[in-house]
């Protein structure tokens, strides 16, 4: 009787170990960019604005308004990868907002960021010439120097939801935080 106490009493610790999902990734020391939110629409003239959100909890919003020729952005390929140094131009492009992130909820959010999938979506038609409101976190590959943008979330004409519980939870989280733009301050 003892020994089957004891069994049960050990499978039940290893039970534990393994049914324990781990929430916390590293981040690459080297990864600037942790999340964007943005819009950007181009029927009726062209209109694209949004934040960043940096390593350091930094908030950097952006605009930009008119013609889609006249603009200087880098958008990520139909993969969503762009080169760090595509990036960091866009981030030439941004202004720093008073207020930002504080550490803990930062490093909440981060740490989740590695542990979002870029393979399940739920998606439909939704309006016309809306535009899309879109939030996203970024991989990061050090080697590379390769930044890889993973949807968590799109509305606008088409509605996107990535079905990963990170991604919810991401997304639900930079919803909450203001766009600053020229439309409206928050």
């Amino acid at each position: 009787m003892r020994y089957q106490i004891i069994t049960l009493f050990a499978l039940f610790i290893a039970g534990l170990f393994v049914s324990c999902e781990k929430n916390e990734t590293v981040i690459p020391s080297s990864q600037k960019i942790l999340f964007e939110y943005y819009y950007v629409n181009y029927a009726w003239g062209y209109s694209h604005y949004g934040f960043f959100i940096d390593n350091e909890g930094r908030i950097l919003d952006y605009s930009q308004q008119g013609g889609y020729n006249d603009n200087d952005w880098n958008f990520p390929d139909d993969q969503g990868s762009i080169s760090e140094q595509a990036l960091m131009e866009n981030l030439q492009k941004t202004t720093i907002r008073d207020t930002s992130i504080d550490k803990e909820t930062l490093k909440k959010y981060s740490d989740r960021i590695y542990l979002v999938k870029d393979d399940d979506y739920t998606e439909y038609q939704n309006m016309y010439d809306y535009g899309s409101l879109a939030c996203v976190c970024y991989q990061y590959d050090e080697n590379t120097k390769i930044y890889k943008r993973i949807l968590l979330s799109e509305d606008g004409d088409w509605v996107r939801i990535n079905k990963n519980k990170y991604a919810a939870q991401i997304s639900d989280w930079l919803k909450s935080i203001h766009i600053r733009n020229v439309y409206y301050e928050d």
